[in-house]
């Protein structure tokens, strides 16, 4: 991003809304080179103008500047980290169970927000509305299948950083498969271990043995 473009935000997080001639006094630059930051700062949709009008009505309204929601991603934050150290904790202090009991309420948690009546519907109509929700939550997924074999694959992992470090995170991702598709996943690769994609085979849940619901969380190949 241009140097002046970023002094424009930095100055906008700092006093929370500013004019035209705050920002040019701030950045030491003519109104107009402000005016043609801000214009592409909005264009980009990370600085909204509003009309104030001047105490007692009198002169023209004065325009002031602020960040949109969006212009957050410009500033550092620490979610990562945060994440990074809460499951550190939670792997020393818990055990094993009760850590894949987190995983298990992790998925839970967001599949409250998957559509409804998912048992009611066609296995194929069941398939694509869970194939739209991964994809709704940044999955990438998409479905091959040849001679009844079905595999599903997932190009995108969320959150591969934190699952490199622990690994228990992916237990996630095979509870929100299992519950969306009504089958059995069986990992093949993960792309945690190595893999460009994470790609499960589906059994039907009838045709799945105990030994197979098991390998859920069982390492794979890359």
């Amino acid at each position: 991003m241009h140097p002046a473009r970023q002094k424009i935000l930095e100055y906008l997080k700092r006093h929370g809304q500013a004019t035209i001639d705050e920002l040019a006094a701030h950045l030491d630059m003519a109104s107009v080179s402000v005016r043609h930051h801000l214009d592409l700062l909005i264009g980009d949709n990370l600085v909204e103008a509003s009309r104030v009008r001047r105490k007692g009505g009198a002169g023209r309204p004065k325009r002031l500047y602020a960040l949109t929601p969006q212009a957050d991603a410009f500033f550092p934050d620490q979610y990562q980290r945060l994440a990074e150290i809460s499951l550190g904790i939670l792997k020393r202090i818990l055990t094993s169970e009760d850590l894949q009991r987190v995983m298990e309420e992790m998925a839970e948690d967001i599949l409250q927000r998957a559509p409804g009546g998912l048992d009611a519907l066609s296995p194929e109509e069941r398939m694509q509305a869970a194939i739209a929700f991964l994809n709704s939550e940044g999955y990438m997924a998409f479905r091959e299948c040849q001679d009844d074999q079905c595999v599903l694959h997932t190009c995108h992992c969320p959150y591969k950083d934190l699952a490199r470090q622990y690994p228990e995170i992916c237990q996630i991702d095979d509870i929100l498969v299992r519950r969306l598709t009504g089958m059995t996943p069986l990992r093949v690769t993960k792309i945690v271990g190595g893999g460009t994609r994470c790609t499960y085979r589906l059994i039907p849940s009838e045709e799945a043995s105990p030994m197979a619901a098991d390998s859920l969380s069982a390492p794979v190949e890359a």
